[in-house]
C-alpha cells in the first residue's frame, strides 16, 4: 500500500478552480522580449466542539476545456565531432507541424549550450559560479548558428538576416540561450514547415548535465531546439535558468554521428543505434528515436510512441553490459502489488508489461555495481509501469559517469539517463539505487508526460520524487545513513549537530564552528583587505579525528518516504509549489517545492481520498497526457476525473498557496475530588455524600475528569482522524494479573470544523481513564510540520530521554576536548 489512509470522506468545500494559464512572466513572443540582432561569434559579450460527522464525496468529473492535437517536431540531424577540440559541426532538418489553431509568423529556438559561454549568462549569474562543483574559470562551451533557411511553399528562403537573440525573462543582454527568426509568410494552422539549419557547438568541460571529461562525452541540449508554440500565448521559449530544464514538442529523431574511430562500439543515444560503419579512420553511427520498431507500433494505451529530445554519450572506457527486464520475474516477487493494482484499476486493465532491453554503461573501477544499476532500473520499469502504464520503448540506456564527470550525472533524456554513485557504497545506502530509480522514473514523468519544466517543474520532479520513494521502500527497505569524511562514508550520524554547523554531511560550519576549530577566524580590523585567518585547513582526516565516530555516532535507518517530509520541512512556506522555476526565492525553495513538498502533498492526498482512488487518478493523468504538454490545472482536472472526486480545494490550498498545518493535542486529566459538603438528592433532601458516587458496597467510585484540546496552528484545514484509548477500571471478577480492558474510540476532526474554529475541545467524566490520544494514528499525513505534539500518553517513557541525553553529552565532551587541545 502507498499510505495507510482512512476511508470515510468529509464533505469537501470550495468550488472549481478557474481554468488558468501560467503567470505573466512566461515567455511570450510579444511581451518583455527586446529584439537584439545577431552578433558575430566574437561578440558574445555585452553590458551587463460537537462530535464530528462525515459525509461522502460526490463523484463529479470536473469540466475540462477541449483538447487540441499537439504540435509535431521531427528532426533529422547529422553532426561531426573533432576529437581534439571537442567541437561539433552539424546540420539539421526540422519538420514542424503547426496544430495551434493560429497562424505563426516566426520561430523561436533554444541554444542551451550558450549558458556556458561566459560568466554573465543568466544561468551562470543565477549559479553564482557554482556549477555542480566545477569552477567557472575554464572549459567554456557555446553554440553558434551559421545558417538557417526554410522551405515554405515554393523555393528556399534564407532567414539569417532576421536572426535575433531574445531575453523574454530578464532582459539580460549577455544571455544567448534563445533566438528567433521571422518566416517569409505566416504558417497557417495544420501546415508543416521544413527548416534547414547549420550550427557549431563547442562542448564545455562537463558542467551541468552535459560536456566532456577526457574522452568521456555526455552530449545533451546540444542542437538548436525549437520552442513550443501555445495558442493565445505565442512561443514558449524561456531562457536557460539555473533552476529550469526543458520543454519541447514530441516527434521522431533520425540522428547520424561522425566520431573518431576509438569510440567504435561505445556510442549510445536516445532510441536505438540502427547502423554503424567505419570509413577513413572515422566512425559513423545512426540512431532512430523511437526505434524503427517502436515507430511502427502502438503502446499499451493505443498511442504511437514519440520522444521530445535526443541525447548521446560515448567513452572508449565504457564497460557495456546488456540485460533484459522481464515482467514475470518481478510479478512473482511482488504479487501483492499486482493484486493492489487489479483492485484499483479493475480486471479489464492489462497490467502485463513488455520486456525491455537494458544497457548499463559503467567504468572499470565501478564494474561491480552493474547488477545493482540493472536491478534498480528494473524496479522502476516494473512499479512505474504497473501504476502509470507500460514503458513504450524497446530499450533504455543507463549511464554511470566516470570519476571527475559526475556533473553529468543525475539527468534524464528519452530512453537514456545518467545516474551516479560513490565509493564503498552498499545497497542499504540506496546509492546508486536511489538516483537510478529516480532518473529512470523520469522516463514516465517528463519523458512520456511532457510538462513545461520551466514553469511547472514540480509536475515531473514532484510526481517522480513521490514515486521513487515508494519504490525504494518496497524493494530496498530503510536507508542506512552515513557521514562522509574526505568523500568516504562512515556508518552512522552525529546525535546532535556541531555548534553552529549545518548538522548534515557538510562538515564545514558557520562562523562559530569555524572559529572554534580555527578554520576561519575573522579579525575585526577595517583596513585589512581580507581580514580572515585560517590556521587550520579543513580536511576529512581532521573532521574524523574531531568527531571520533566510533565513540559518538549512532546508527540511523530512515524510510525514504519520511525523508521526503524531512526535505519538505527544510523550507515549508517560502513559496507555493505552483511557481515558475526561476521565480522561487532561492535554490532551497526551488528544490523543496519542486521535489519534496509535492511528494509530501501527494502522499497526504492518498490519506484524504483513499489508496485506490488515488491510484486511479494518477494512472488516468498519465494515460490522458502521454505525449502531450499538461499544465498544473490539467493535472488537477485529470486526476479528479480519474479518481472520481471533487477536491479542487486540496490543490488550491496545498499547491497554489504557502499554507502549512500543525496539529497538536494537550490533555488535562485528574480524578474527581472527594465530595465535601452537602448535596441535594432527587428527593430534595441535602445529604453529606451523594449516593450516585458510591458503588453497591458503599465505596466511592473513581471518576476521571478529562479535558482534551486539539489545535491547528497552521493555515491548512484537512480532515484528520483522531484515536482515543481509555482503560477500564478493574472488575471484581477479573483474574489476577490480567491486562485491563482497553476501549478505543475514533473520530474525525473535519475540514469544516477546523475552518470554523482552529481548536476543538472534548470533555469527559467517566470511570475509564484516558491513556492515550493520537492525531492521525495511521500517519497518513506527511505534511504536518511538527509531529512531536500529535500524541499524548498518560505514562511517559523515562528511559529514552536519559539514553539520548547521555549520547549528546558524550559527543560534546569529546568535541570540546578536541577544540580545547586543537585536536588533542
Amino acid at each position: 500500500m502507498l499510505v495507510a489512509g482512512f476511508w470515510v470522506l468529509p464533505t469537501l468545500a470550495g468550488g472549481a478552480i478557474a481554468q488558468t494559464v501560467p503567470g505573466d512572466s512566461s515567455a511570450r513572443r510579444t511581451a518583455g522580449s527586446e529584439a537584439i540582432p545577431a552578433e558575430s561569434p566574437e561578440s558574445l559579450g555585452g553590458e551587463p466542539a460537537g462530535e464530528p460527522v462525515l459525509q461522502e464525496v460526490l463523484a463529479v468529473e470536473p469540466a475540462r476545456s477541449e483538447r487540441r492535437i499537439p504540435d509535431r517536431a521531427d528532426y533529422q540531424i547529422e553532426a561531426r565531432l573533432d576529437g581534439e577540440t571537442k567541437r561539433l559541426k552539424g546540420s539539421l532538418e526540422l519538420r514542424w507541424t503547426n496544430n495551434s489553431g493560429e497562424s505563426v509568423e516566426d520561430l523561436w529556438f533554444h541554444l542551451y549550450m550558450n549558458a556556458f559561454s561566459n560568466n554573465r549568462s543568466t544561468f551562470m549569474r543565477e549559479s553564482k559560479g557554482d556549477v555542480r562543483k566545477n569552477e567557472d574559470e575554464d572549459g567554456w562551451g557555446w553554440s553558434q548558428v551559421t545558417d538557417i533557411r526554410v522551405e515554405q511553399y515554393e523555393g528556399d528562403a534564407d532567414l539569417m538576416h532576421t536572426f535575433q537573440y531574445r531575453r523574454p525573462d530578464d532582459g539580460n543582454p549577455d544571455d544567448r540561450t534563445v533566438f528567433s527568426v521571422d518566416l517569409p509568410r505566416p504558417l497557417p494552422s495544420g501546415e508543416t514547415i521544413k527548416v534547414v539549419l547549420d550550427w557549431e557547438v563547442q562542448l564545455p568541460r562537463v558542467r551541468v548535465r552535459t560536456g566532456y571529461k577526457d574522452d568521456f562525452l555526455m552530449v545533451a541540449q546540444w542542437f538548436p531546439k525549437l520552442g513550443v508554440y501555445e495558442p493565445e500565448r505565442g512561443w514558449n521559449a524561456h531562457q536557460f535558468h539555473r533552476n529550469t530544464e526543458w520543454y519541447a514538442d514530441f516527434g521522431n529523431y533520425d540522428v547520424t554521428l561522425n566520431l573518431p574511430i576509438e569510440y567504435r562500439g561505445k556510442v549510445f543515444g536516445s532510441g536505438i543505434g540502427e547502423g554503424e560503419r567505419t570509413e577513413g579512420g572515422r566512425l559513423e553511427v545512426r540512431f532512430a528515436a523511437p526505434s524503427s520498431r517502436d515507430q511502427s507500433s502502438t503502446d499499451a494505451f493505443g498511442k504511437k510512441p514519440l520522444v521530445h529530445d535526443f541525447a548521446w554519450t560515448a567513452d572508449p572506457r565504457f564497460v557495456v553490459k546488456q540485460f533484459i527486464f522481464k515482467f514475470d520475474e518481478w510479478a512473482e516477487d511482488y504479487p501483492e502489488e499486482i493484486e493492489r493494482a487489479r483492485e484499483a484499476f479493475g480486471d479489464d486493465e492489462d497490467l502485463v508489461l513488455r520486456p525491455v532491453d537494458v544497457t548499463v554503461l559503467v567504468h572499470p573501477e565501478r564494474e561491480d555495481q552493474v547488477e545493482r544499476h540493472f536491478r534498480a532500473t528494473s524496479a522502476a520499469l516494473f512499479f512505474y509501469g504497473l501504476w502509470f502504464g507500460e514503458y513504450p520503448y524497446q530499450h533504455v540506456t543507463v549511464v554511470d559517469p566516470p570519476w571527475g564527470g559526475d556533473a553529468a550525472g543525475g539527468m534524464e533524456y528519452p530512453t537514456i539517463f545518467t545516474c551516479g554513485t560513490r565509493m564503498l557504497s552498499t545497497e542499504d545506502m540506496h546509492r546508486p539505487e536511489g538516483v537510478t530509480i529516480h532518473e529512470c522514473g523520469h522516463q514516465f514523468w517528463y519523458g512520456l508526460v511532457g510538462n513545461n519544466e520551466f514553469e511547472a517543474a514540480w509536475i515531473d520532479e514532484g510526481l517522480n520524487s513521490f514515486t521513487d520513494s515508494e519504490v525504494l521502500w518496497r524493494v530496498y527497505g530503510p536507508r542506512r545513513s552515513t557521514t562522509k569524511y574526505a568523500g568516504l562514508p562512515v556508518d552512522g550520524v552525529r546525535v546532535a549537530s556541531l555548534a553552529g554547523s549545518h548538522g548534515s554531511d557538510d562538515l564545514g560550519g558557520y562562523a562559530l564552528a569555524d572559529a572554534l576549530a580555527l578554520r576561519d577566524v575573522r579579525i575585526p580590523l577595517p583596513y585589512f583587505y581580507d581580514p580572515r585567518w585560517k590556521p587550520i585547513r579543513a580536511s576529512g582526516f581532521l573532521d574524523w579525528w574531531r568527531d571520533q565516530p566510533s565513540f559518538t555516532f549512532v546508527r540511523e535507518f530512515t524510510d525514504p518516504r519520511w525523508a521526503d517530509r524531512s526535505g519538505y520541512l527544510s523550507d515549508p512556506s517560502s513559496d507555493p509549489i505552483d511557481t515558475n522555476g526561476w521565480e522561487y526565492v532561492d535554490r532551497m525553495s526551488y528544490r523543496t517545492n519542486s521535489y519534496r513538498r509535492p511528494a509530501v502533498a501527494l502522499r497526504s492526498l492518498s490519506a484524504v481520498i483513499g489508496d485506490a482512488p488515488f491510484m486511479r487518478g494518477m494512472r488516468h493523468f498519465s494515460r490522458e497526457w502521454r505525449y502531450d504538454h499538461p499544465y498544473p490545472q490539467d493535472f488537477y482536472s485529470s486526476f479528479q476525473a480519474g479518481a472520481e472526486v471533487e477536491i479542487d480545494w486540496y490543490f488550491e490550498e496545498l499547491f497554489r498557496s504557502r499554507g502549512t498545518v500543525d496539529w497538536s493535542v494537550s490533555v488535562d486529566q485528574r480524578e474527581r475530588p472527594d465530595a465535601e459538603g452537602f448535596f441535594q438528592s432527587e428527593g430534595g433532601a441535602f445529604l453529606e455524600r451523594p449516593t450516585s458516587e458510591t458503588n453497591d458496597n458503599g465505596h466511592e467510585r473513581t471518576i476521571w475528569l478529562t479535558e482534551i484540546t486539539f489545535r491547528n496552528e497552521g493555515e491548512l484545514c484537512l480532515p484528520v482522524p483522531i484515536r482515543l484509548t481509555f482503560q477500564a477500571p478493574p472488575s471484581g471478577d477479573a483474574e489476577e494479573g490480567a491486562e485491563p480492558e482497553k476501549i478505543v474510540e475514533e473520530l474525525i476532526w473535519t475540514r469544516e470544523e477546523q475552518q470554523r474554529e482552529r481548536w476543538m475541545k472534548l470533555e469527559f467524566k467517566r470511570r475509564e481513564k484516558l491513556i492515550s490520544v493520537e492525531i492521525d494514528p495511521e500517519r497518513g499525513y506527511y505534511i504536518d510540520e511538527d509531529m512531536s505534539n500529535n500524541s499524548w500518553f498518560d505514562e511517559a517513557d523515562t528511559v529514552a530521554p536519559w539514553r539520548w541525553g547521555e549520547r549528546v553529552l558524550s559527543q560534546y565532551q569529546r568535541y570540546f576536548h578536541w577544540v580545547g587541545g586543537i585536536g588533542g
